[in-house]
C-alpha cells in the first residue's frame, strides 16, 4: 500500500512538472492543475522545495495566516496522505485554481478546499479551508465528485463572468434577508455541506450510489429544521426561518471562476452573534435552531456549478473561528 501511494504521488509531482515548466506557455487548465498536484505532493512529504512557492507566498489555513515555508505549519505539518477524491476548478483568465479532496493526518480523514493563485510559474497565493473531525456517517456523499463540477456546459447554458458572480452572491442576499424568491434555482438544486447532505430531495446518481441503506436525515432543533435540514427543496431551506440567526455573510469573495463549467470558488464569512431567539418570517419569535449563545464567524468555502443561469450544485467547506475575526484576506 505504501508502495502504491508513493509511486501515486511521484506520478503527480512528474504530471505537474511536465505541464508548469515552460513558462512561455500560458497555464490552460491542465498547468494549473499541475501545480495543484506539486503543491499537494509537496505538502505530504513536508518538503516546500518540492513546490514552485514564490519566496512571498502568502498562506492562510482556516482564515489564519501561517508561516510557508520555513517554518512550516498546518496541513505542511500535519498531512500524511491524500485520498482519491478530489476535483478542480481552473480560472485561467485570473490565474487561479481551486480543488476540494481528502487528505489524511495519521489515521483521521479532513476536507480540503483550497485556491491557489499562480504567476510567472510560481505559488503566490495559498487559501484553505480544512475541516477536521470529519463526520464519519457523512463521508459516503464524499465518494464520488459530483460529476457536473467537472463537465462542460453546452453554449446555450452558459453565462458571463460577472453574471456568475453575481448569482453566487444573491445565494447569500437570499439566505441573510429570508427571501428563497432571489435566487435563481435549477430543479435538482441539492447542498452537501461538509459532506453533511442537507437539502434537495434527490442527489447525482454517482453520489447517491453510495448512500448507505440506513441513512438518515441530519436533525436539527429549531425552527424550520425539516425545510433547512430535512432534504427538502433548496428554496425550503431559505423561507424556514432557519437562517434568521445568521447577522451577515460579510465579507464575501468569488477569486475562482470557471466560465466553461459554470463553477465558481469562493469563501464567504457567516456571522453569528451567538443570538437566543429570532424573529421568523411570519413575525413570531422562537429559539434559535443552532450557537444560541456561541457567538461565531465561519470561513464558508462555497462552489457553485450554475446551469442555464440556475444554481444547481452546492458544496460547502466550513469551520467555526471567533466572533468577526476575518477571512484572513481583506
Amino acid at each position: 500500500m505504501r508502495k502504491l501511494l508513493v509511486f501515486s504521488l511521484m506520478g503527480l509531482f512528474f504530471i505537474g512538472i511536465a505541464v508548469a515548466q515552460d513558462k512561455n506557455v500560458p497555464c490552460d487548465r491542465q498547468c494549473l492543475e499541475g501545480f495543484v498536484n506539486q503543491y499537494l505532493v509537496a505538502m505530504v512529504a513536508h518538503d516546500a522545495s518540492k513546490a514552485p512557492l514564490a519566496t512571498n507566498v502568502r498562506y492562510t489555513e482556516n482564515a489564519k495566516l501561517l508561516s510557508l515555508p520555513k517554518p512550516a505549519e498546518g496541513l505542511w505539518v500535519t498531512a500524511t496522505s491524500l485520498d482519491p477524491y478530489k476535483f478542480y476548478i481552473a480560472d485561467r483568465k485570473a490565474g487561479q485554481v481551486a480543488f476540494v479532496g481528502l487528505v489524511k493526518e495519521s489515521d483521521k480523514t479532513a476536507l480540503l478546499s483550497m485556491r491557489l493563485k499562480v504567476a510567472n510559474q510560481k505559488i503566490t497565493e495559498v487559501e484553505s479551508i480544512v475541516v477536521r473531525n470529519m463526520n464519519e456517517e457523512n463521508l459516503w456523499t464524499l465518494r464520488t465528485p459530483p460529476s457536473e463540477f467537472g463537465r462542460a456546459l453546452a453554449p446555450e447554458e452558459r453565462i458571463s463572468r460577472d453574471e456568475l458572480v453575481r448569482i453566487s452572491s444573491v445565494y447569500f442576499d437570499g439566505i441573510v434577508k429570508i427571501n428563497s424568491k432571489l435566487v435563481p434555482w435549477h430543479d435538482e438544486c441539492y447542498r452537501l455541506e461538509n459532506g453533511m447532505w442537507t437539502a434537495g430531495p434527490k442527489l447525482p446518481p454517482e453520489i447517491a450510489f453510495h448512500e448507505p441503506k440506513n441513512a438518515a436525515a441530519p436533525k436539527m432543533p429549531g425552527p424550520g429544521s425539516g425545510g433547512a435540514f430535512g432534504r427538502g427543496r433548496c428554496a425550503e431551506a431559505f423561507d424556514s426561518g432557519v437562517f434568521a440567526l445568521i447577522e451577515s455573510i460579510q465579507p464575501r469573495r468569488t477569486p475562482v471562476v470557471d466560465e466553461e463549467r459554470g463553477v465558481t470558488w469562493g469563501v464567504y464569512m457567516f456571522n453569528h452573534p451567538g443570538v437566543e431567539t429570532v424573529k421568523m418570517p411570519d413575525g413570531s419569535t422562537q429559539k434559535a435552531a443552532y450557537f444560541a449563545g456561541q457567538p461565531n464567524s465561519m470561513p464558508m468555502s462555497e462552489l457553485f456549478k450554475i446551469k442555464g443561469g440556475k444554481i444547481r450544485d452546492i458544496m460547502a467547506v466550513g469551520v467555526v473561528n471567533p466572533y468577526k475575526s476575518g477571512s484572513g484576506w481583506e
